[in-house]
């Protein structure tokens, strides 16, 4: 029935693997471990019709197939792509289809390719759903909404033929300086595992378990559902420890650091199909060299059983490192880099054997880690995509009301003297800033060109929808961070102010990108955009807020009236001054395609804020790092000049209503500890409350941290409504790196859940 044994969905993938592995000559091998390609040059449209280019066929003739392909419906400014020449979503299919035929084709033993795409927060293709940026999700501390906003994005990207998603979840935003502080989750190891793990169960499913390795069991009983597709979780790892915040730079940090921060984020990769390596190094040892780190931290002692891929051009980046890329290749083959991005050092590898620079064992290590992944994924059985057709309008609608669920419990309200929720009766409303009439400046970076329906979703317009019985005025005020001719523009709004009842200020950053900028070979923007002060390699040194966005809201605020400041942001800002002028602060982050309805509606009232700070807010740049969970060394906490303490702390976020927390109980058991405590909505209107449980280790021969997020959980109350909340911790939560480097359980230690506190005894066995 078969020709050949690996073509046999009976036997296992390890089976599989081994036997068409043993067919595949040098060239083939090295043609499956390369994604060299950048997926727009490999089709022209012309009108309605769609052709492959020579570069896409010579590539595939080169390495008698194809591993993997990038970004074949990317569209963005780096890439030149948009509805004039690019793949709208309901078409996506038929050209992956087109592609994968033509690989098939061409590939000796019919191996189908890996279509692989970027998913940051939603897909950046066009017709994606732009969600908030992560930033802005690791504010709601809801697992459960990461899940099944995650299992909407696997739906859109399977219908139109993709198979993995490459998705940020391993970077903590430990400096704000840094540009990509808007793809964390936050400054938490323990918030960004949670999350991460939501995410893997939100695209996957459970098509890879701890429990078993999935090379010995079959497809079938693997059962993967069309709708399922790979993960890669980037970027692996310590990136946001970059001394200064300098994208890429280097890390210091040191085994205790590594072993209690980024464990349980490594940790929680294990069931990923991949995970991609950082740019940075680890004490002067780059990522993509790390045998350390891929080899025996992640696959030997946490089981981890997919691929590691490179980073885009990172290899040849290792030119930092060694004169000559044959031998950057062999360094990266035997850390367990299975799959490049972009760069020319994995198109060496032959040239590499052939010098006896690389052992062929070591490339056959990674085409195998390959293969099993496209067997996993069921691309041997199934490799086309099938016509979505009315399932995609139904998807469709059913993401963007998630996306605005998101929306609305990413936003962070910091500061309220009573304005909020503002009353509907106001008659006229003045609506300034540079952030308010852009839908761009919702997005974040990472996000495809938007339609004229989703262009006119401005946080302008919603607020007019939202408030249809006042006058609602717009004026810029000033851009986001030029400083030419910006005077005729705050003169404008001033103006335009006098005559309103309330201000609502829209100030921040943003991330937009234009097709006029240059990029480098990786897509990180090289020139500086005039207004765009966030994003990957945008990082800066000081986080005051751009432009004459101070100077406007200081003007305003001489007019006597009422403001309300809505931050539309992708890193904290220097607020000291902002506060002091304003009735009302809230950060919606990058909220999104929908984040003008959700401020629109938390203005009003009937979205009442969740959102919690997942990061210290600093008071400005001069104090940092200021994350909460630092070692509680005998060391004065305030400088000479400014306070030592951030602006807003760790998990700080106001509500329409208010929550008391009572009688908090802690029971040790033989292996975990249980926690719990009555929480009760003491206001006046329903709301949702996140719970956050930190413990304190007190032991060993270490300072230990002031304290670490150990678990949490979101719920929603009514008015009045009271409910008992249950927290269980395992004996791994107590433990720690002593001085002599090894893992021990602490003898005591401090349980805290809002401002209730007990010391506990702990038991357990070494």
């Amino acid at each position: 029935m078969y020709d050949y044994p690996y073509q046999n969905p009976k036997l296992t993938i390890r089976q599989r693997v081994e036997d068409l592995l043993l067919r595949m000559n040098i060239a083939e091998k090295v043609g499956q471990v390369n994604q060299h390609l950048y997926g727009w040059e490999c089709y022209e449209k012309n009108g309605d019709k769609i052709e492959l280019t020579e570069k896409l066929k010579e590539h595939v003739k080169w390495g008698g197939g194809l591993g993997a392909l990038y970004g074949l419906f990317r569209s963005d400014p780096w890439s030149k792509t948009d509805y004039k020449n690019g793949i709208p979503a309901k078409e996506s299919w038929k050209v992956a289809n087109l592609v994968q035929e033509y690989v098939l084709q061409h590939s000796r033993w019919k191996i189908p390719v890996l279509l692989v795409e970027e998913c940051p927060h939603g897909h950046q293709g066009l017709d994606g759903i732009s969600y908030p940026t992560n930033i802005g999700r690791g504010n709601t501390f809801n697992v459960a909404l990461l899940e099944q906003s995650s299992r909407l994005m696997a739906k859109e990207l399977a219908a139109k033929g993709v198979h993995l998603a490459l998705v940020s979840t391993l970077d903590l935003a430990k400096d704000p300086r840094w540009g990509r502080t808007e793809e964390c989750f936050g400054e938490d190891p323990i918030l960004s595992a949670r999350f991460s793990e939501a995410v893997v169960r939100g695209f996957q499913g459970e098509i890879i378990s701890e429990k078993v390795s999935f090379l010995d069991q079959t497809v079938e009983e693997i059962n993967k559902k069309k709708d399922q597709i790979g993960v890669v979780l980037k970027h692996c790892i310590a990136q946001g420890e970059a001394l200064g915040g300098h994208n890429s730079g280097t890390v210091t940090i040191g085994r205790r650091e590594f072993s209690d921060i980024y464990g349980p984020l490594l940790k929680s990769t294990r069931n990923a199909v991949g995970v991609m390596a950082a740019y940075n190094d680890i004490d002067g040892i780059p990522c993509h060299i790390n045998r350390a780190l891929f080899e025996q931290t992640l696959r030997k002692e946490i089981g981890y059983q997919g691929i590691v891929m490179a980073d885009g051009v990172a290899l040849d980046r290792l030119s930092d490192v060694f004169t000559d890329k044959k031998t950057a290749a062999a360094y990266a083959l035997a850390a367990g880099i299975d799959l490049s991005l972009w760069d020319e050092t994995y198109t060496k590898i032959a040239e590499a054997i052939d010098n006896q620079v690389v052992d062929e064992k070591l490339l056959d290590q990674a085409v195998r880690r390959v293969l099993s992944v496209k067997f996993l994924l069921g691309l041997f059985e199934q490799p086309f995509a099938n016509d979505p057709k009315e399932y995609w309008d139904h998807l469709m609608e059913e993401s963007e009301h998630l996306n605005l669920e998101t929306a609305k419990e990413s936003i962070t309200l910091l500061k309220n003297d009573g304005i909020l929720p503002l009353d509907q009766q106001v008659k006229n409303i003045a609506v300034i800033g540079p952030n308010a009439h852009d839908v761009y400046h919702l997005l974040g970076d990472y996000s495809a060109p938007q339609t004229e329906d989703r262009l006119k979703k401005t946080i302008v317009q919603e607020i007019k929808t939202e408030f249809p019985q006042s006058k609602v005025s717009y004026a810029q005020g000033c851009e986001v961070r030029n400083q030419e001719d910006q005077e005729e523009k705050l003169l404008e709004a001033v103006t335009l102010a006098q005559n309103s009842d309330v201000i609502i200020a829209v100030l921040g950053g943003s991330s937009a990108r234009n097709f006029d900028m240059e990029f480098l070979r990786n897509g990180a923007v090289s020139s500086k955009g005039i207004n765009m002060d966030s994003g990957e390699n945008v990082d800066v040194a000081s986080l005051s807020l751009g432009g004459y966005q101070e100077q406007l809201i200081e003007q305003l605020y001489q007019l006597g009236k009422p403001i309300i400041t809505i931050l539309v942001q992708g890193r904290p800002y220097d607020l000291m001054k902002i506060e002091s002028f304003t009735n009302a602060i809230a950060t919606a982050w990058f909220p999104g395609q929908e984040g003008g309805k959700a401020i629109a509606q938390m203005i009003s009232g009937r979205n009442n804020p969740s959102g919690r700070l997942s990061l210290s807010y600093p008071r400005n740049s001069r104090q940092l790092p200021v994350y909460y969970y630092q070692r509680a060394a005998s060391k004065q906490e305030n400088y000479y000049d400014l306070s030592g303490s951030p602006f807003y702390p760790f998990g700080h976020g106001l509500s329409y209503t208010t929550f008391e927390y009572s009688q908090m109980e802690v029971k040790t058991d033989i292996d975990k500890v249980i926690i719990s405590i009555k929480v009760k909505n003491t206001g006046s209107v329903s709301g949702k409350t996140s719970t956050l449980v930190y413990v304190r280790l007190i032991d060993g021969a270490v300072i230990q941290r002031t304290k670490l997020l150990k678990a949490f959980r979101k719920d929603e109350l009514r008015s009045q409504e009271e409910r008992l909340l249950v927290f269980e911790l395992t004996s791994e939560d107590f433990s720690y790196m002593d001085i002599d480097d090894k893992r021990h359980y602490a003898k005591k230690a401090v349980i805290m859940v809002e401002q209730q506190e007990k010391e506990i005894k702990c038991n357990w066995q070494e």
